[in-house]
């Protein structure tokens, strides 16, 4: 009887544990305001529509990040370092979180001091941002065009990169 039991609640645990483990690999679905902003690529923080047209004549800077991810966490005090070394009107910042939860995404950003706008994928989020795994970064020209795209952490604090991004910029 007490073997019974003993399955019983080991066989519950593992069920909830399978359960849990696979719903964090779920699809993540887009903000939740995003529900009426059908044609959007981005929602903001507020709900807001955003596209990347809205971005034209700048150089963008978009990174596909998670609170959850461990990479994405470690590079990200080099993107606020690249955002304090040029100004809005000169590179503009697109942080996507895949967080499940948006909310996730705005307080981590939020509690770790990071002054970096952070967006979410809409329903029409471009293909060509779409990426096996993240962290994901992408350059765009003012005309939209890609002109930088790297999976995986790096350091765009890195003088090599600033030199990457000057050069973007005609300086």
């Amino acid at each position: 009887m007490k073997k019974n039991k003993i399955f019983s609640w080991v066989f519950i645990g593992l069920i909830v544990g399978i359960a849990a483990y696979l719903s964090a690999f779920q699809s993540n679905p887009v903000a939740p305001d995003a529900a009426n902003q059908s044609d959007a690529e981005l929602v903001d923080a507020e709900g807001n529509a955003v596209n990347f047209e809205d971005f034209k004549g700048k150089v963008v800077f978009v990174n596909n990040w998670a609170s959850w991810c461990p990479p994405c966490v470690a590079e990200m005090p080099s993107i606020q370092k690249l955002r304090e070394t040029f100004t809005e009107d000169e590179l503009s910042f697109v942080m996507v979180s895949f967080d499940r939860n948006p909310q996730v995404g705005l307080k981590f950003m939020e509690r770790k001091g990071f002054d970096l706008p952070v967006y979410f994928p809409g329903r029409k989020f471009p293909d060509k941002f779409v990426t096996d795994g993240i962290p994901a970064t992408f350059v765009l020209s003012p005309q939209g065009e890609v002109l930088f795209t790297h999976v995986g952490m790096t350091d765009y604090a890195s003088s090599s990169f600033i030199k990457k991004v000057e050069r973007w910029l005609g300086k």
